[in-house]
């Protein structure tokens, strides 16, 4: 049983690394953003935050946020932040939930969703092109060209 089940995973994870996404044109400057009273983050607490290794800071829970899959600002942020392509974030996710350790970022469909979540969620993290209007209520984390 628990050979099958192994099988069945790496099925699974071959069968995401085969999937490949549409070419996007690349964005230009990445911009992190948080709910106002999201204390301070470093990069590299940030990568930790997306691949649920840390779920608060300073006594706060992070909450970080995704946009959806194909999105070109997803797929910056994928390279660019946490230095790995989408699908070998699903496939982390994938194995992560099957084992009991948590869940993917919740995903939006448009950046505005995405924007007026973190204004509305304490403890809220997603990532924006530098050319947004930061809004009332947010405050930039990281800014990456």
């Amino acid at each position: 049983m628990r050979a099958k089940m192994n099988l069945m995973l790496r099925l699974m994870l071959i069968a995401l690394g085969a999937c490949s996404s549409a070419p996007v044109a690349a964005a230009g400057a990445l911009m992190v953003l948080a709910h106002a009273d999201t204390p301070a983050l470093s990069e590299d607490t940030l990568q930790k935050i997306y691949l649920g290794k840390v779920v608060e800071v300073d006594g706060r829970p992070i909450i970080p946020v995704n946009l959806a899959k194909g999105n070109v600002l997803r797929k910056t942020f994928m390279e660019r932040i946490l230095a790995q392509d989408d699908d070998k974030f699903i496939a982390y996710w994938t194995v992560r939930r099957y084992i009991g350790k948590g869940s993917p970022p919740r995903e939006f469909a448009s950046v505005e969703q995405q924007m007026e979540y973190l204004r509305t969620t304490p403890g809220a993290v997603g990532y924006f092109d530098d050319s947004v209007e930061v809004k009332p209520g947010l405050k930039t984390i990281l800014k990456k060209p």
